[in-house]
């Protein structure tokens, strides 16, 4: 039997199976993917020993780190230092005032790294400039950092951690990467690099948001793909694994800078949608959910609770009979808030898009088709609390098909319309029962009789 086999069978639950004896030396070096250490050097680092005993102090000019006379046994190294810098987009993402991010220094030193492979996959074989060192190991920032549901899922590597180390430190390795004693360990920490859907905020009619937009318009028709999907939520973390889906796509697959192509479950040919690279900060967000951090994810609240499902996802059919069937999907970044409002989709859908009757549209001048007008006053209710969080000066794109398209159209004069506010709107609709065009611009009103 191996020793992995052996460790297996003992319960280390508590234990410290290390000899207090000082005097240990532990070097390690933090590197990107083509074995440099200088984006991450002079980076703050916290190591527990053993014993629990701490130590502090900041890696050199080449990502390296070092901890002299620390109790035997496997350390735990930690970089949890939050990130103090001047950048808006990390300063704005930490200082907001709902769901605040914990962003840390060794964040966004990994934002600013580069894939060695082109898709994004991890390195089959060590850099040349440390193939000589003692250990390598392939690790995320989500390990070496306290919180972590901000942060893309974790992806495959082909240097894993030593589980033993860990195992060995008991409780007091329950955070942070275990590294073993009196040797030098290099880690590759894999870049935060996310794909966006490419789009133009310019108010001229976009061949490219044509294409793009028709790909959001679609996926609209998915569901969110949360797990669990209970209400409330009761685990301590969510998944987006359902594919496709809304949070599959911006919560999983993009932020982990993997390519999407299905907008269908029933799609076969990849239609992929045209992608630029960004530091992972700015891709198109899914809120994080941790009900230690977030007051309002606390399963305690009930029906109350807030959980990326119901803050990105309308879904109007959970109501019955009372409900409109609408759905649609919410996302943003600092440049853009993005929505796109399902279509005709079932049975209630058909009966809504029956229900022509011209009533008064409140939110402005002339008569609106009722069922469309319903639908775009709760697409409205669930969009207007979203901007009230997160609308900081982005341009609003809305975009829908079918019957969402109609739906998009009213959603954006109301947006217009809206008293004290001033929203930059930019719609495209996908085959929309209107007659008018389908390319809306802010300021640009439906005049005396606005319709669907």
């Amino acid at each position: 039997m191996s020793i992995q086999d052996s460790l297996k069978n003992i319960n280390f639950k508590d234990r410290v199976l290390a000899c207090p004896a000082m005097g240990k030396t532990t070097r390690f070096q933090l590197v990107d993917e083509f074995g440099s250490g200088e984006p991450y050097a002079g980076l703050a680092f916290e190591v527990t020993d053993s014993e629990d005993l701490k130590y502090k102090g900041f890696l050199n000019a080449n990502g390296t780190g070092e901890v002299k006379n620390h109790c035997a046994g496997a350390i735990a190294l930690t970089f949890n230092t939050a990130y103090h810098g001047t950048i808006e987009t990390y300063t704005n993402l930490m200082g907001r005032e709902h769901y605040p991010l914990p962003i840390t220094e060794l964040q966004v030193r990994a934002e600013q790294t580069r894939y060695f492979k082109k898709d994004g996959s991890r390195t089959h074989v060590k850099p040349l400039s440390i193939s000589g060192t003692d250990e390598y190991c392939q690790v995320e920032v989500r390990q070496l950092v306290k919180h972590v549901s901000h942060l893309p899922p974790k992806v495959q590597c082909h240097f894993p951690l030593n589980v033993a180390d860990r195992r060995l430190m008991g409780r007091f390795g329950t955070q942070g990467v275990c590294i073993a004693p009196q040797r030098l360990t290099v880690l590759e920490v894999r870049p935060l690099r996310a794909l966006r859907p490419l789009l133009s905020t310019t108010p001229e009619f976009c061949a490219l948001n044509l294409y793009q937009l028709a790909l959001m318009a679609t996926l609209s028709y998915c569901p969110f793909g949360q797990e669990p999907d209970g209400q409330p939520v009761t685990t301590p973390r969510v998944s987006f694994k359902h594919e496709p889906s809304v949070g599959n796509w911006f919560g999983d697959k993009l932020a982990a800078f993997m390519e999407n192509w299905q907008v269908n479950p029933e799609q076969t040919q990849p239609y992929y949608p045209f992608y630029e690279e960004v530091p992972y900060s700015e891709r198109l967000e899914i809120v994080p959910f941790d009900p230690a951090l977030y007051p309002s994810n606390n399963p305690l609240l009930g029906s109350a609770q807030e959980n990326p499902a119901n803050i990105h996802f309308l879904d109007d059919t959970l109501r019955g009979n009372t409900g409109t069937d609408t759905q649609a999907f919410v996302t943003h970044n600092h440049n853009i808030i993005l929505i796109a409002v399902r279509g005709t989709s079932a049975g209630p859908d058909f009966l809504r898009d029956a229900d022509a009757l011209q009533v008064p549209f409140e939110e402005g001048e002339g008569k609106v088709h009722r069922g469309f007008y319903e639908a775009a006053k709760v697409a409205s209710t669930f969009i207007l609390k979203y901007l009230d969080r997160f609308h900081n000066g982005q341009k609003v794109l809305i975009c829908g098909h079918s019957l969402g398209g109609a739906i998009a159209l009213l959603l954006s004069q109301m947006l217009l319309c809206r008293k004290g506010f001033d929203y930059d709107v930019l719609l495209y609709t996908y085959g929309a029962p209107c007659r008018r065009c389908h390319l809306y611009q802010r300021r640009r009103v439906l005049g005396s009789s606005p319709h669907g």
